[in-house]
């Protein structure tokens, strides 16, 4: 049997970010000696494979390449449950799956990312400081060390919330100063044309993304803090909506497919400011449109898979496909997500009208 260990090593290595120098201080060789044994001209010797195998977090058998599919299938399944659990599961589940991912492959970035958000959350509602210090620090390695991009940048756009909920908006503006800015993104880049005659492609990708961030980004401003929850704001916090409605009808036409979702959850919303002001009717009519949207957005789930948008925007997108190993709606449907919705108080009031008892029924038969 050929011996790979000299490759396993550097593959470790780089996908940790680390350098030969660092490398060899924590094992007390060279620099060289590393970089003899990446390049295959020799070996470790036997006594330093378990300090080796600690550094990494594996085992001697996977150094010396035993398991290392193993390990990569261990690891493949780990963040497919992470998937999973962050789209179903409670915050507690996360937490506790995190925890116990990361005591298995503590130099994972994205394990380290993953088990940061959770923690993220019960923090917003504990302020604990020595959880604050935890996420801290697992954000700062992944963002100072990481190579992946998405998982980086994750972890920035975490620690800027983190920072900026403790008014700390000088560290938060260093963050977001290492992101790249919007002009200089790829979908703008390549929506400029690089001569492949797929420019016209790249352009509604870029529109597709940029209606549904924009469409989004009003959504938060609805939501966000800076903008009081009271009887003052609710008509505006309306109109913003119906203008975000407006957006993907504008783009997308009635071919919405799965962005019925975002009109869905819209009108829902308006909804809670509606029964608020005890206009009831404008409420049913909201919480219907809803239902509506909710369903298509279901039926589009089975149907549109793998077809294109119709508009002139996008009809050269797909509707993609979903990932293979889990999907949100696997487990439970849009209409499910709605109808436990209405399930909260601020609905007695309306609970025994007609129309509402309407919408609960219609939903039922499509929720799961």
């Amino acid at each position: 049997m050929t011996i790979k260990i000299g490759a396993i090593i550097k593959k470790l290595r780089t996908e940790n970010n680390i350098t030969q120098d660092t490398l060899a201080t924590a094992i007390g060789v060279t620099p060289q000696a590393i970089s003899r044994w990446e390049s295959e001209g020799g070996y470790p010797d036997i006594e330093l494979l378990p300090a080796l195998a600690d550094f990494f977090a594996v085992s001697t058998d996977e150094l010396l390449g035993y398991k290392i599919s193993e390990r990569e299938q261990e690891l493949a399944d780990i963040k497919k449950e992470m998937a999973r659990i962050a789209e179903v599961g409670s915050i507690e589940e996360q937490v506790a799956y995190a925890r116990n991912a990361y005591a298995r492959y503590p130099n994972d970035y994205e394990i380290r990312d993953y088990l940061a958000g959770s923690l993220y959350f019960v923090w917003q509602e504990t302020q604990d400081e020595a959880l604050f210090k935890e996420i801290e620090v697992l954000l700062e390695s992944v963002a100072n060390e990481c190579t992946d991009e998405n998982t980086r940048y994750n972890s920035i756009n975490t620690l800027i919330l983190l920072y900026g909920k403790v008014k700390q908006y000088d560290k938060a503006t260093v963050w977001a100063n290492r992101l790249t800015p919007m002009k200089y993104c790829r979908e703008t880049a390549l929506s400029n044309g690089i001569g492949d005659e797929k420019t016209k492609f790249y352009i509604q990708d870029e529109i597709d993304k940029l209606t549904d961030g924009l469409g989004l980004a009003i959504r938060n401003l609805v939501l966000n803090k800076d903008l009081p929850n009271d009887p003052s704001t609710w008509d505006r916090k309306i109109e913003m909506l119906k203008t975000a409605n407006k957006l993907y009808r504008m783009i997308y036409g009635d071919n919405l497919m799965y962005h019925h979702d975002r009109l869905a959850f819209n009108h829902w919303l308006i909804s809670t400011y509606q029964i608020a002001q005890g206009k009831v009717d404008a409420t049913l009519a909201s919480l219907e449109t809803m239902c509506y949207h909710s369903i298509e957005h279901d039926k589009s789930y089975i149907n549109d898979r793998g077809k294109y948008f119709s508009s002139i925007f996008t009809d050269q997108l797909i509707y993609p496909e979903p990932n293979k190993d889990f999907h949100e709606l696997t487990e439970h449907t849009n209409c499910w997500h709605m109808s436990d919705r209405l399930q909260h108080s601020r609905y007695d009031c309306i609970r025994d009208n007609p129309r509402f008892a309407a919408v609960l029924e219609t939903l039922a038969e499509y929720a799961r």
